[in-house]
């Protein structure tokens, strides 16, 4: 999935720091958790605890991080015959889905040309809603349990980026059709990496997450620059809760909530940054950021330092692909930051 600040290709970089630091670590923590892909990933090896103020990036991390397992989907197989839900949803015909109610069809009556925009096309919109629909009322009536319901809503979200009309994020939708659009909206089958361990995916405020674990690696990878993520998201959100919000605009926004970040707010970063770091639940320290962001090299070393061994402060620095121009008019090139300390 395509998400701001993705760290799909710093994962070998993230992983080069903790062999070398932490070779003995059991646990990591990713407070700021996204899209999951740094929790996915170390579940291999650590019990893991993972986090997000968003609730769609819970939901993709309670499918994939808390579930340990592919779910067997037994109570589904005998009360409604259905072997293999995800098949069952990608295969219906639209003759079959518009036995859905047109009051129960949000995301075409909001998100497609039935609701006057253009994120998804119309029977995409109804792949969505059916699912979307018929998985919570299975929840309801005692069908799903807690880990099958998430893992399905996970294959739900994860799915919905490779037909949307847009152009990375959901601030805005295209006025004609991109070529992914014409897709037929599917499922996405997440894999499950098994670990047998603990573990733990919460919904929160980063400071509040971190005074419900403990543990070796607190890794940090907070937003960087001013840009909130619910507005780029809100899509997502809304498939994820389904709860029909009151929407705004053209580009049919969703309240904030308590989403809001102070980490995309210059006045307030580096005090939120302060705030987690005097948690003190964990012994290694690995905080991932921009050369870009709100927040100084110097402002990070200073906070860091203050809460952990100023000998132990490293900055391994990772060069991005693309280039940013300085006000002299020359290009430097931007580079992405692992800032490791020891408690």
């Amino acid at each position: 999935m395509r998400f701001i600040g993705c760290k799909t290709l710093l994962l070998d970089n993230i992983k080069e720091v903790i062999d070398e630091k932490a070779p003995d670590a059991k646990t990591l923590c990713d407070v700021f958790s996204g899209t999951s892909t740094v929790a996915r990933f170390f579940k291999q090896w650590y019990e893991v605890y993972s986090n997000d103020i968003l609730y769609f990036s819970y939901v993709l991390q309670r499918g994939t991080i808390e579930v340990d397992k592919i779910p067997t989907f037994d109570r589904l197989k005998q009360r409604r015959q259905i072997v293999d839900p995800i098949n069952y949803f990608n295969e219906l015909s639209v003759k079959e889905m518009e036995a859905l109610p047109i009051e129960r069809r949000f995301f075409q009556n909001t998100y497609a040309p039935t609701g006057g925009r253009m994120y998804v096309n119309d029977e995409n919109a109804l792949r969505i809603d059916f699912a979307r629909n018929y998985i919570e009322d299975w929840k309801k009536e005692g069908i799903l349990s807690d880990d099958e319901y998430f893992y399905l809503l996970a294959c739900i979200v994860e799915g919905i980026p490779f037909v949307s009309n847009i152009s990375g994020t959901y601030g805005a939708f295209h006025k004609t059709w991109e070529k992914r659009s014409y897709k037929k909206y599917e499922l996405f089958r997440l894999d499950i990496i098994s670990n047998g361990k603990s573990n733990r995916c919460f919904n929160m405020n980063g400071a509040q997450m971190l005074q419900e674990v403990s543990g070796d690696i607190l890794y940090i990878d907070p937003p960087y620059n001013n840009r909130q993520y619910l507005p780029n998201y809100h899509v997502l959100e809304t498939a994820a809760k389904y709860d029909y919000p009151q929407v705004r605009g053209v580009t049919a926004q969703r309240p904030y909530g308590n989403s809001r970040s102070n980490f995309c707010l210059k006045t307030e970063a580096v005090r939120a940054f302060e705030e987690l770091l005097a948690i003190e639940k964990f012994k290694h320290i690995i905080l991932s950021y921009s050369t870009e962001g709100l927040m100084s090299c110097e402002e990070i070393e200073r906070v860091m330092k203050k809460y952990g061994k100023p000998d132990t402060f490293q900055i391994y620095w990772i060069p991005y692909r693309r280039y940013k121009s300085c006000e002299q008019g020359k290009k430097e090139q931007l580079k992405e930051m692992l800032v490791y300390i020891e408690r």
